[in-house]
């Protein structure tokens, strides 16, 4: 009897309170202030919880079904980053946490929850890391269904392409991606480095310009301000409305100066 009871004291001291923080992200205890200066500012929010107003902002912007979970996401982003700075037991344990945080944030958050993409994208990289090349493709390919045109989902996947031999295909992913991101530096560089021709790519996408007059319009008080500082000068002579006044391709006629008996003086009376 009496060493069942130091056994179930043994399993509920020491067992139950590891295999609960298995896999489990990193807590706002352990997050220095210098990692968290790398994180979103609502995982200051979410771990610190220092700000009243910050944790009602974010809630909101997140909603608060995804809110309730967000320390789970911001622990993995912060592994994430730890992976760079450790040791191979250490990244390896890294990889571990992000892929579990993941896990969870896939499985508990809202399925329209705009962040999604980008656990996916995580969870990828991590599997990616981790050697786990099948799982990862499946990731970036459903970060990139959720946020076309994703550019580091792009690279990871063309990256991951490249490595199992289908180069044709990860310039393809690449192109998608820059038609979407035209200027976008890692993209280009990437592409460039696969092979790919940046000469047919320009760098920045054609727009239309919309004529000034549009642009105006879209600030009407500004243009008013425009008008009662800097009014227009009448037009002498030229009909401004009515069935006389002159169409686009007609031009107003020259203003008349001076007098009938002295046509060259412009102030003289008639």
């Amino acid at each position: 009897m009496l060493k069942s009871r130091r056994l179930i004291r043994f399993l509920s001291v020491v067992v139950f309170p590891s295999l609960m923080t298995l896999g489990s992200s990193s807590h706002a205890w352990d997050v220095t202030p210098a990692e968290f200066a790398m994180l979103p500012p609502y995982c200051d929010a979410k771990m610190n919880g220092k700000s009243p107003e910050a944790i009602k902002y974010w809630r909101a912007q997140l909603g608060h079904d995804n809110w309730i979970h967000m320390h789970h996401y911001c622990g993995g982003l912060n592994e994430m980053t730890r992976y760079y700075r450790q040791d191979a037991k250490g990244r390896s344990n890294s990889l571990r946490k992000v892929i579990w945080e993941m896990n969870y944030m896939l499985a508990n958050s809202k399925p329209d929850f705009y962040l999604r993409a980008d656990m996916h994208y995580y969870r990828g990289k991590a599997l990616h890391l981790a050697g786990r090349n099948g799982e990862a493709l499946s990731d970036f390919v459903k970060a990139l269904e959720l946020s076309p045109g994703m550019p580091l989902a792009s690279i990871e996947l063309a990256t991951l392409h490249k490595k199992l031999g289908k180069k044709n295909l990860a310039l393809d992913v690449l192109r998608a991606a820059l038609d979407k991101n035209p200027s976008h530096k890692g993209l280009r560089r990437t592409y460039q480095e696969m092979g790919g021709d940046l000469a047919a790519i320009p760098e920045t996408p054609k727009v239309d310009v919309p004529p000034a007059a549009s642009l105006d319009s879209e600030k009407p008080e500004l243009t008013q301000a425009k008008d009662a500082e800097n009014p227009a000068p009448a037009s002498v002579g030229a009909p401004t409305s009515g069935a006389d006044a002159p169409t686009g391709t007609e031009q107003a006629s020259e203003p008349k100066i001076g007098s009938p008996t002295n046509p060259y003086c412009r102030f003289c009376p008639d």
